[in-house]
């Protein structure tokens, strides 16, 4: 990826860091949401943090869908754009690709409970969500004996009004806030994102770098509705930060807003072993060579 200057590199990659306009060090940053504990939408006892994850610049989250069993491999969400750099092309897609990533699972504290790794990269694309699902070795049964809660994935996105909260196991703190709907498109550079979820940064949403691949969770029910990827830092439109695009066309800049991404699609291609596999029928996620 060619760019004109070091300022504007360091511009992209902390945009799809998922930034805020006031990057904070882990010793001052202030943290919105509930009080310390059990946070809403949350099983009593398993705390905030519970089934976050923390990759090298990242955040992620242990997710299960509803057809896993206890002795499944388990799987780790991320964005694609933490799979590599360079950044994935606008229409690249990964599937099957061994690739070993050191990944710390959290405690409902915030503490490390487990370190595993990655040891498939079982899906990364940038085209219409930007996820990436990594296979662990290990089952949900040997997540759960190492004090590991997964979070459970909603067949669903979330709806405007709603309340969400994101969890960062990258920086062990949380925001929350009410979604405002989603885009119909948000593009960046070369990039396009299909129905991003908006995460309004005044109302409590103020996420930073390191806040990328962190699960969005629903507060009244407990599930994965998307994951958190970029966001307003200023700049040029649609380069140094996201835009938006309505169905007439229109592309506007929305100041202090963030974006998450669709987490539902990856249930639409879970097979009948119960792995997941882009060729089941209605799979809505992109396929490799597609245009």
């Amino acid at each position: 990826m060619a760019l004109p200057g070091r300022r504007l590199l360091m511009a992209l990659l902390v945009a799809l860091l998922g930034a805020t306009l006031v990057p904070l060090s882990p010793a001052t940053a202030s943290v919105s949401g509930s009080a310390p504990g059990t946070a809403p939408g949350t099983a009593a006892g398993e705390g905030r943090f519970a089934g976050t994850a923390r990759l090298p610049g990242c955040s992620g989250a242990v997710v299960r869908w509803a057809s896993a069993l206890d002795d499944d491999p388990a799987v780790v969400l991320t964005n694609a754009h933490c799979v590599r750099y360079p950044f994935l092309g606008a229409r690249d897609v990964l599937v099957d690709v061994k690739q070993f990533k050191p990944i710390e699972l959290l405690g409902g504290r915030g503490d490390i409970a487990m370190t595993v790794r990655g040891t498939s990269l079982r899906y990364a694309s940038m085209y219409r969500t930007d996820l990436a699902v990594y296979e662990l070795r290990e089952t949900y049964a040997d997540l759960a004996a190492g004090g590991v809660t997964p979070i459970a994935l909603s067949a669903t996105g979330p709806s405007r009004g709603d309340a969400i909260r994101i969890p960062s196991g990258y920086w062990t703190e949380q925001r929350t806030c009410t979604t405002t709907g989603t885009a119909y498109r948000v593009h960046e550079r070369e990039w396009d994102w299909w129905r991003s979820i908006r995460l309004p940064a005044l109302d409590g949403c103020r996420i930073r770098g390191g806040y990328s691949g962190s699960p969005i969770v629903s507060q009244s029910t407990g599930e994965v509705v998307g994951i958190a990827n970029t966001g307003y830092i200023g700049g040029r439109r649609c380069i140094d930060s996201a835009c938006e695009e309505n169905r007439r066309g229109t592309v506007r800049m929305v100041r202090d807003m963030n974006y998450g991404q669709q987490t539902w699609w990856l249930n639409t291609c879970i097979g009948a072993d119960r792995r997941f596999d882009l060729s089941v029928a209605g799979c809505k996620l992109a396929e490799p060579g597609e245009r």
